[in-house]
């Protein structure tokens, strides 16, 4: 039950942010008497909008922009980490360990050829179906396969793989983030400009230049609004998605460094367990159970 809440809050969170944040500046505005059509400012939102976003691509190269549009899909899937998603990646660590402890590392050399055809990748779907989490397993139980690991050589590649995934998934953020930056000044821009629009009405009624100002000072609010309400917290959520799934590699690492080093599979996966967040961590009786089905 937990967990289907979690991941319902997870994919639908920052819409209901969005519209949180709508409500409650709408209800600010209104309460006190402000007329909402003033609001509505079209050109304004194309100047700071798509100035905003002409200026993002105008900074990225294409693989930037790959990984950044990649990272806003993530935003509206959610990470996909979970309990669940541990718990497998446990168990087919502890499935693939007893294999390459009873047959050695040839007892796992066909499943490494294919792990979408191998009946004992499937059987742990939610994290096997992680083609880069798998990426990384793979690529060192590998290793094991061609007999050139050891525990310290396998612990430094293996650091050297996570940090430049880190830094990779890194750019996302800080491109929204960027963005986020320029919103308050492109409000700016277009308070600017609707001031400049007011000059020509110098000579009309009160009344008109008053919503001439008022209309130019939407411009500042809408960047500021758009900045620290809609597109920042975007940016976090690309961080706190990434810093999530790092958890999955952390875990990896442990248990095949552990495992390399001479440890039985047992002591790896107690290992492997100790390296995962609280939220997500399982009991060392469940981690147990998980062992004993595996050989099974």
């Amino acid at each position: 039950m937990g967990t289907h809440l979690s991941k319902g809050i997870d994919s639908v969170g920052n819409i209901v942010s969005m519209i949180g944040v709508t409500v409650c500046v709408l209800v600010g505005f209104v309460g006190p008497g402000g007329p909402i059509p003033i609001l509505f400012q079209p050109f304004e939102l194309v100047v700071i909008v798509g100035s905003g976003i002409f200026t993002i691509v105008g900074s990225c190269t294409g693989p930037v922009f790959k990984v950044t549009m990649d990272g806003l899909k993530q935003v509206l899937k959610g990470s996909g980490v979970s309990k669940a998603m541990y718990m497998d990646l446990l168990g087919l660590m502890a499935n693939v360990f007893d294999v390459m402890r009873k047959e050695g590392v040839l007892g796992i050399e066909e499943d490494l050829n294919d792990i979408h055809k191998s009946p004992r990748f499937n059987k742990y779907p939610k994290a096997s179906h992680d083609h880069h989490l798998m990426d990384s397993f793979t690529g060192a139980l590998r290793l094991f396969v061609d007999g050139v690991v050891n525990s310290y050589d396998l612990e430094k590649m293996m650091d050297a793989e996570n940090e430049v995934h880190h830094e990779e998934v890194a750019i996302g953020p800080s491109v929204v983030n960027k963005l986020a930056d320029a919103l308050p000044a492109l409000g700016i821009v277009a308070a600017v400009l609707g001031v400049i629009i007011t000059m020509q009405h110098l000579d009309g009624p009160p009344t008109e230049i008053g919503h001439h100002v008022a209309a130019a000072l939407v411009g500042t609010m809408l960047g500021i609004l758009l900045s620290y309400g809609y597109v920042s917290p975007v940016a976090n959520k690309m961080d706190n998605i990434n810093r999530e799934q790092s958890g999955l590699y952390k875990c990896v690492q442990a248990g095949l460094v552990a495992f390399a080093g001479g440890s039985p599979p047992a002591v790896a996966l107690e290992f492997a367990r100790k390296t995962i967040p609280g939220v997500f961590r399982p009991t060392a009786t469940e981690l147990e159970e998980l062992i004993k089905a595996s050989k099974g």
